[in-house]
């Protein structure tokens, strides 16, 4: 079994574009890491994507990416990258899971193929027919977290220090398998997230006779 973590980054289609009644972004960006059996990375992935429905990458989103024109115009397109990235996940000849840091990026990707006709082989359904793992709603709920965590916060709970670049794909996914890793190691989650869950859980409740001193009530 071989782990993948992936992130996304993604551009937005033009507001006067046909294509917004699908989907609202599309990827420029593809990072992902694998792990092994025990959650330790083997390789990595990385592909810059071709937006096909913005004639460039809004300068929002490479104030926050750090994603220019010039990195993605000879990029490939989605479904040439979506492609790459599938056959790096087959590589080991292995079973994969693949998790991602919220739902809203296996999201993207099923809008996104539809919008751009990506014909998905029979291989490619074992890791797309099922949504992807959501490391995000996982962490949050098991530590009793109401509201979604940010990946650099559930870092620093965990003392780790973010590494690289926050909205890197890539960076994004080896922080991920980072926390992942931490999460799933006994001993490590002990030994950090292990206190923040305890702070969380509400503490026992005393009985109504603990709290209250009934002698003041006493017959004389």
């Amino acid at each position: 079994m071989k782990h993948i973590v992936v992130d996304l980054e993604m551009n937005n289609i033009n507001p006067k574009s046909e294509a917004r009644s699908i989907c609202t972004m599309e990827t420029i960006e593809i990072g992902a890491v694998m792990l092994d059996e025990n959650l330790k990375e083997i390789s990595s992935f990385r592909t810059y994507v071709r937006p096909e429905y913005n004639t460039g990458i809004v300068k929002k989103i490479t104030k926050l990416t750090g994603i220019t024109n010039e990195m993605v115009q000879n990029a490939p397109a989605f479904n040439e990258a979506f492609k790459m990235f599938t056959s790096w996940c087959f590589g080991p000849e292995d079973e994969v899971i693949i998790y991602a840091w919220s739902e809203s990026d296996y999201d993207q990707i099923s809008k996104e193929m539809l919008l751009k006709g990506y014909e998905m082989s029979e291989k490619e359904s074992t890791i797309l027919g099922n949504r992807w793992s959501d490391f995000q709603d996982e962490f949050d709920s098991h530590l009793g977290f109401e509201r979604q965590v940010s990946l650099k916060m559930a870092l620093e709970m965990a003392g780790v220090d973010f590494s690289g670049r926050e909205h890197d794909a890539l960076d994004d996914a080896r922080n991920t398998a980072e926390l992942l890793h931490i999460f799933r190691d006994e001993s490590l989650f002990n030994r950090t997230l292990q206190k923040i869950k305890e702070v969380m859980e509400p503490s026992k409740l005393e009985t109504l006779g603990e709290m209250i001193d009934f002698s003041m009530f006493a017959l004389v």
